[in-house]
């Protein structure tokens, strides 16, 4: 999956999609922390989202497994990031197994469905994901939590604008230090 990162990174395409409202969907996730505000749009295979993380304390970061395989990369701010492993995908008490702080320019993907995660923000943080198709049922952990059917808020389009912006600007840097 960090392949299928840095080749959305470096698309020109990706670049244009920047500078296209229209083709984002948003979403605020605020019933569990850290809060998120995500945009998100498919690009090409996959889909990309743009997140900002508000600052959260560990007690309130939301441990959890994924739905599919996805890498992430941290454009500005701070996070430190657990990581847990299930025995098999009806293990609902996993097994620590890191803890690292995630800074600006780091990289991670998550390629096992048994692999679960908590970030915990220091500041407000921006990162971009990507994922790929979600794992067939059989593999999926049981405890896989998704946004859909949630009800939950979107980003007003000015918001979502400003959002778009900033992540021009983030990629601007990315570009200039490769």
């Amino acid at each position: 999956m960090l392949y299928e990162l840095r080749r959305v990174l470096l698309s020109t395409s990706f670049q244009l999609l920047l500078r296209q409202p229209q083709r984002w969907d948003s979403l605020v996730i605020n019933r569990r922390k850290p809060h998120t505000y995500r945009i998100f749009t498919n690009f090409k295979d996959l889909r990309v989202c743009l997140h900002r993380f508000d600052k959260c304390d560990e007690h309130e970061a939301f441990r959890h497994p994924h739905p599919w395989p996805g890498a992430f990369r941290v454009m500005q701010g701070q996070y430190e990031m657990k990581l847990w492993l299930s025995k098999d995908r009806f293990d609902n008490e996993p097994q620590e197994v890191s803890t690292v702080i995630m800074k600006a320019g780091s990289s991670y993907e998550i390629t096992n469905p048994l692999t679960w995660h908590s970030v915990v923000p220091y500041e407000e943080t921006y990162t971009i994901m990507v994922n790929d198709n979600p794992w067939d049922k059989e593999i999926a952990h049981e405890s896989v939590r998704t946004t859909k059917g949630k009800d939950l808020d979107s980003l007003s389009r000015e918001d979502l604008e400003q959002h778009l912006s900033k992540f021009r600007d983030l990629m601007a840097e990315f570009y200039v230090k490769g």
